[in-house]
């Protein structure tokens, strides 16, 4: 089945990357998920996609096939719950990352170090599980195009740490219109190269190519 496609009747159909059945709520059930989610990950960054089983985790795990199911109908839901782990301690690290910048660093350091950060994040997601990784890109992009609701929003971005961080840097005379062209940026190039150009996310020139453009973009007073 595509990602998405038009019907007959021209309405757009979309499909959902997999989810988790349900979330824990006793302690015991929380330890559980946790456990299998940390026991999935560990297999996926030293063996792969290929070696995540529903059997491999049961057994590396000690948790039975049955209880895995009962939080996890496929091993994909299991990727997006990691991967959604991993993006949140990406932003919280990222936030800090730019707050403990050095007094000396500039504007253009923290474009840089967000981007890199980001762009390792998407490379990273690749390496879960490459199909996974497609969908579930299309189904951000649907997110940020406002076509479909959010599961999770951010109540500090990388975009407004940067400009508040770096405030005497910033010159441009529409402060809104400049951090909405940024945060754009920061979601959708990297998106973009998942798709399209997924060796440009390790490529070493990409972050300084995107933050030359972006920084001009900051601190270029407007005509």
């Amino acid at each position: 089945m595509n990602d998405k496609n038009t019907g007959d009747d021209g309405v757009l159909q979309v499909e959902v990357p997999a989810q988790p059945r349900k979330a824990p709520r006793q302690a015991r059930s929380i330890a559980l998920v946790s456990a299998l989610k940390q026991t999935g990950r560990q297999i996926l960054e030293k063996e792969g996609r290929a070696a995540l089983s529903a059997l491999r985790l049961a057994e590396d795990s000690g948790v039975a096939i049955s209880s895995i199911y009962e939080y996890f109908p496929t091993m994909e839901a299991l990727i997006a719950a990691i991967f959604e782990d991993y993006r949140a301690e990406v932003h919280t690290e990222l936030l800090a990352g730019i707050s403990a910048l050095p007094a000396s660093a500039t504007l253009f350091d923290g474009i840089v170090l967000t981007l890199r950060v980001g762009l390792a994040a998407h490379y990273k997601k690749t390496l879960f599980d490459p199909v996974f990784s497609v969908r579930s890109t299309h189904y951000d992009e649907l997110v940020r195009l406002d076509l479909i609701k959010a599961r999770q929003i951010w109540n500090t971005t990388a975009t407004a740490t940067l400009m508040k961080r770096f405030a005497s840097e910033v010159v441009v005379k529409d402060r809104e219109k400049a951090e909405f062209l940024v945060y754009q940026t920061l979601l959708a190039l990297p998106r973009a190269m998942l798709l399209e150009k997924p060796g440009y996310l390790t490529d070493n020139d990409t972050p300084l190519l995107i933050a030359r453009m972006l920084h001009a973009l900051l601190t270029t007073a407007s005509q």
